[in-house]
């Protein structure tokens, strides 16, 4: 089965507690979101500067600094986070442009179908927002940061 990158899944859950904090007007320091999300602080600073790079987080130095999300939840796909991630996706080696190492390339029954399969990869990371992605966590994991989790108990 096709794997998802560690980089991306921590992306991704990053994304997530940004925008379920989003009520907040402070940004939310790297440390308090590795820890939320139960990611390695220097992993996630990566990530964040990637996603930084992509326009899809703000960040602000200083006391009182963290990040924030750039636009609204509603207004970021899954495939934005993706592609400043990991670039364009492709399933499989021949699918990428620049790569014509295979003795069949473009005259392959298979290269079709993976095209077929990375198409129907990205149609679902195009249609998956990131507020979609908050709504599904809460739905299925009501408590599920450590923000949430100390809002509740006060």
């Amino acid at each position: 089965m096709l794997k998802i990158s560690q980089k991306l899944e921590y992306a991704i859950r990053a994304m997530i507690e940004l925008a379920a904090r989003r009520d907040g007007a402070q940004p939310v320091p790297a440390r308090e979101l590795a820890s939320a999300q139960q990611i390695p602080l220097r992993f996630l600073e990566q990530q964040l500067g990637a996603l930084g790079r992509a326009g899809l987080v703000e960040s602000s130095r200083g006391a009182g600094g963290g990040y924030r999300l750039a636009r609204d939840p509603q207004d970021i796909t899954v495939a934005q986070v993706a592609d400043a991630i990991e670039g364009q996706l492709a399933p499989m080696f021949c699918l990428e442009e620049s790569d014509h190492t295979c003795f069949a390339d473009s005259r392959c029954g298979l290269q079709g179908f993976w095209g077929d399969v990375a198409n129907a990869i990205a149609k679902v990371l195009e249609e998956t927002t990131v507020a979609d992605l908050v709504a599904r966590q809460r739905r299925a994991a009501p408590v599920f940061s450590a923000a949430d989790l100390t809002s509740r108990l006060s």
